[in-house]
């Protein structure tokens, strides 16, 4: 056993001992976005966090919520990467490309972290735990890792402007800045996060990081000087984060309650009540609906007004949701309840669809132009035309595990 493995099962151990329901630490280990999990006893307790040790820990894309980027950059061939990280041996990441939805030759590798791509979609980089590789996107192939030390490399964020990767660890109260045209990290500095893996949300100009720290505060960070701010004051249990596409406005979700926070003076203002704990969040395009994904409901809210529209009764859990470029269709995914389904919601009108059933270990991301949305299951990833909602033929491939999420080149 690692010691990353020794430190979550002491973790979850500790979870079922004062009897504390251990699901955000499970869904926060195995992805950015999660669903709540309702209070439990002992013994159902003990039985999640068994299963979290054998589950395979989630890597995330940077980014939070407000939909892919713009159009392909020449010369970047568009690909979908899909992961599989492994706790106790090598793992996959699964290359497709686009033009012809075919899988590549598997990349393997020991990781067991999350992962980001650079805005110019050349360098995919994972966290392995101890180090960050990076990985070429026209060849897929490795390079050289960056060794940041035991537990500290789990989370990773890319700086808008491309120059900056932060890296966090788990069971750590560091944050390594990585120089992405030399590879190389500079000096850590200390947050205080607490158990959970880092969450970070960087405003567009790259200038402002804001990190979720202990006793229910987002802390700010000037990106310049690697410098911490005064921490912002939110409710419980929020540990979802997004920025609005001016930069304006920070959103916060909690446990029932949305904080909307000023950037241009890092104050909070009048919490936006909502029915259920917040799984995830998503902003459109236009910058004028934040969704509040919870259990069996999302719930729109206005940014101009702050105030929450009627929920959208959803079949199953929220726990992860991504926009179209268009911001026309919200697609809201659940992996763990049935019926294991995307279902696409039409945001002139706040009506969902037609759920589109896949298979459990759920995935999505939506290619820059708009038009499919991937989604990855247990061995299969199946392309749907955004136009028409209409599944395409599986790409089957055969790996160990299930998916953690699709990353796709900008």
């Amino acid at each position: 056993m690692t010691d990353f493995e020794r430190r979550l099962r002491a973790a979850m151990e500790s979870a079922v001992a004062s009897e504390q329901p251990p699901g955000n630490l499970v869904q926060q280990v195995r992805r950015r976005h999660r669903r709540h999990t309702a209070r439990v006893g002992v013994a159902g307790a003990a039985a999640v966090a068994v299963a979290a040790v054998l589950l395979p820990v989630g890597i995330r894309a940077s980014g939070h919520g407000s939909g892919p980027a713009g159009p392909h950059r020449p010369g970047i061939r568009p690909t979908v990467y899909v992961a599989y990280p492994n706790l106790s041996k090598v793992g996959e990441i699964i290359p497709i490309r686009l033009a012809t939805n075919k899988p590549g030759k598997p990349i393997r590798l020991r990781f067991n972290g999350f992962a980001a791509i650079t805005p110019d979609g050349k360098t995919l980089y994972v966290a392995t735990g101890d180090a960050v590789i990076p990985i070429n996107t026209a060849t897929n192939t490795p390079g050289n890792p960056i060794h940041l030390g035991a537990s500290r490399a789990f989370t990773i964020d890319i700086n808008p402007d491309g120059k900056t990767a932060y890296v966090a660890g788990i069971f750590s109260d560091e944050v390594t800045p990585i120089n992405i045209a030399t590879n190389t990290p500079g000096k850590p500095f200390h947050v205080p996060l607490g158990i959970f893996p880092a969450l970070i949300a960087f405003t567009p100009d790259g200038r402002t990081a804001y990190v979720r720290t202990l006793d229910n505060t987002i802390t700010p960070i000037t990106t310049a000087t690697d410098t911490l701010g005064k921490p912002i004051r939110v409710g419980a249990g929020s540990d979802q984060i997004a920025i609005t596409p001016d930069g304006k406005t920070l959103y916060a979700a909690g446990t029932y309650a949305v904080t909307p926070i000023s950037t241009a003076t890092n104050t909070p203002g009048k919490p936006i009540a909502i029915g259920h704990p917040a799984s995830d969040i998503a902003i459109t395009p236009d910058g004028k609906t934040a969704y509040v994904g919870s259990q069996f409901t999302v719930t729109p809210i206005s940014t101009a007004t702050n105030m929450a529209g009627k929920p959208i009764r959803i079949d199953g859990g929220v726990l992860e949701m991504a926009i179209t470029p268009d911001g026309k269709t919200l697609y809201v995914a659940d992996p763990e309840e049935p019926p294991y389904a995307v279902t696409p919601i039409s945001t002139a009108t706040n009506t969902p669809g037609k759920p589109v059933r896949i298979g459990t270990g759920l995935a999505i991301a939506i290619t820059p132009d708009g038009k499919t949305l991937y989604a990855a299951a247990l061995n299969k990833v199946v392309p749907i035309s955004t136009a028409t909602n209409t599944p395409g033929k599986p790409i089957r491939y055969v790996s160990d595990g299930y998916p953690s999420q699709i990353v796709i080149t900008p």
